[in-house]
């Protein structure tokens, strides 16, 4: 755990509501966001079949990076 920033997590404190609560919503926001990623790859790919099928060339736009930001 040393190589993460900021401050060291203490795990001898009591349980605290709003720490759950933030512990909580950040987890659901990654899952949030780990879903629109795979949906996106998956519209990207249908968008590329259905480009191909059609002859159609392929979109000028720029391809999607990795990572949660895509870039």
């Amino acid at each position: 755990m040393s190589s993460k920033r900021g401050r060291k997590r203490n795990d001898n404190l009591p349980p605290n509501r709003a720490r759950d609560v933030q512990r909580a919503f950040r987890a659901r926001r990654a899952a949030h966001l780990e879903a629109l990623e795979c949906r996106v790859q998956l519209l990207e790919d249908e968008n590329n079949r259905l480009r191909e099928a059609l002859n159609l060339p392929p979109s000028d736009r720029p391809p999607l990076g990795t990572g949660p930001t895509g870039r």
